[in-house]
């Protein structure tokens, strides 16, 4: 399975790591590697490496590499050692990129396969929006739910949906749901 490395200046990939566990439940063995204010780029390249060694497997499926941004250190280092590694390194990492590649890899997904998801990923998940006082908006208005509490050890599954009226959903609706989509 292609790994997956994030990489920033200062603690941003720690944060979006953390945010992916916090959304998504798990880190999906995705492993941050930040640069530390002082780090020499010779000690930040040594680190950086040793994080690829360890999460290289013998599949030869490579490591997708998430930068902050493009000629920065980090992204300097991760160029790099390609000469050393399969690697795949994409700049202006975002969170509904990291999401995309955390939930849709998979044994069969293929480095180039993600490296053109994260590319597409990064610009669908930006919005850009003004709200003027007073203005109607076309936002949805929508509530997190609680659609079943029946599931074990007292866990809860929840689903966003439209804010209509207060409805109670099972968790076989809301299967027949999602399969129906």
């Amino acid at each position: 399975m292609v790994n997956i490395i994030l990489i920033s200046h200062g603690a941003f990939c720690e944060g979006l790591l953390a945010s992916l566990q916090m959304i998504a439940g798990g880190d999906y063995g995705v492993r941050a590697v930040p640069l530390i204010p002082g780090e020499a780029p010779e000690a930040y390249r040594e680190k950086l490496a040793a994080v690829l060694r360890e999460s290289s497997d013998n599949s030869g499926s490579g490591t997708i590499i998430l930068s902050d941004i493009a000629g920065g250190t980090p992204f300097q280092s991760a160029a790099y050692l390609s000469k050393d590694f399969k690697l795949g390194l994409v700049s202006g990492m975002n969170m509904p990129m990291l999401l995309t590649l955390a939930l849709e890899r998979s044994e069969e997904t293929t480095l180039e396969e993600l490296a053109e998801k994260a590319g597409i990923s990064s610009t669908v998940g930006v919005k850009a929006t003004v709200f003027k006082k007073g203005e109607k908006n076309n936002v949805q208005n929508l509530v997190l739910t609680r659609i079943d509490d029946r599931l074990i050890h007292g866990q809860v599954m929840t689903a966003w949906i439209k804010n209509k009226k207060r409805i109670r959903l099972s968790s076989w609706m809301m299967v027949q749901r999602m399969m129906s989509i």
